[in-house]
């Protein structure tokens, strides 16, 4: 007999004897490890998950031709909760089951984000690299900044931007904040007060972005916003690469009003305009904000969990889409 398949695509998953994985070995599963490790185009995904009966994923493309010719797949587990990548409709309409690791990491996304706003206040890379060379510019044209007293304007308010706001109370920041999703009256439990996008992107010194890939949030800072921007405003994005429109945040490093920025998301990755990544001020980091040791585990964990459940004929509280359990159910 055939065994039922899952295909990871999670990079550096394993199979040791501490994996999570390890249950669906157990189960009697053949696991294969199929890495992301750069863009893959839809047709490599549907290559790729051909036979399939679960997929536990990184940001693969499944659009609805991919989905349409996957007709043994009954879930998809992204780790993470973005999902963006896959055409929700197109799965429910399949009988697919997607489900997300909701509340592994977003804890984890606020400690790098503030991390990076920290680093770039203080000038921590142009000093570094400053010192590296034998220089010593001390209190001269590297002097760096503080939070306490600016203003950090969070652009989307849910779990991430919340912690994000908490946090940077306690350096003693001013926090506005702007989502268009929140509920009439809603209030965070620190100072803090909601404003206008507007108004926002000309009042703050440091902005940071964690909103969802959606038609209102793509392209949101574009020329347009930086041109309204404070002079020496710093730009800290842990959220979707395409809410900046990268070719005008680069003229507005260059050219001012941006002093600096630390982005963890991009436009089209892996790949990074080189204009953008050669410059002094400006972090980059690999899409990391949500990972680390325990957060991979606990999504891993999680992940394993949600297919587990779906192939055993239930409908995880992970799902997305749980209103078409009773189709997926019938294909088993």
């Amino acid at each position: 007999m055939e065994l039922a398949r899952v295909v990871v695509t999670w990079p550096n998953a394993d199979l040791g004897v501490d994996s999570p994985l390890r249950r669906c070995v157990d189960a009697g599963w053949q696991v294969c490890l199929r890495p992301k490790t750069g863009a893959r185009s839809p047709d490599q995904v549907r290559e790729l998950m051909a036979g399939a009966q679960a997929a536990i994923v990184s940001t693969d493309p499944f659009d609805a031709d991919v989905l349409a010719g996957l007709g043994d797949l009954r879930v998809i587990a992204r780790m993470g909760v973005g999902i963006d990548s896959i055409d929700i409709d197109a799965a429910s309409a399949a009988g697919i089951i997607v489900t997300t690791t909701p509340g592994a990491n977003h804890a984890v996304v606020a400690e790098h984000t503030v991390a990076m706003m920290l680093a770039l206040v203080r000038r921590l890379p142009e000093n570094d690299a400053s010192t590296k060379r034998g220089e010593w510019n001390r209190a001269g044209d590297l002097t760096p900044g503080t939070l306490a007293g600016s203003t950090v304007g969070i652009i989307g308010m849910g779990r991430i931007g919340r912690v994000v706001a908490r946090l940077v109370s306690t350096f003693r920041a001013n926090v506005v904040y702007f989502d268009p999703e929140l509920p009439d009256g809603f209030e965070l439990d620190i100072p803090s007060r909601r404003v206008a996008f507007d108004d926002l992107i000309t009042m703050s010194d440091v902005i940071s972005i964690h909103t969802p890939s959606t038609e209102s949030t793509r392209r949101l800072l574009n020329a347009s916003a930086f041109a309204r921007m404070k002079d020496g405003v710093l730009i800290v994005n842990t959220g979707r690469g395409d809410a900046i429109v990268e070719s005008a945040l680069v003229d507005a490093l260059v050219k001012g009003p941006v002093a600096g920025a630390a982005l963890d998301v991009f436009e089209s990755e892996p790949s990074i305009p080189a204009r953008l990544r050669g410059l002094p001020n400006v972090i980059c980091t690999p899409h990391t904000a949500a990972l680390s040791l325990d957060s991979i585990r606990v999504m891993m964990t999680s992940a394993v969990d949600s297919v587990l459940s779906v192939l055993g004929g239930h409908v995880p509280d992970t799902a997305v889409n749980p209103q078409i359990g009773d189709r997926t159910h019938a294909r088993a």
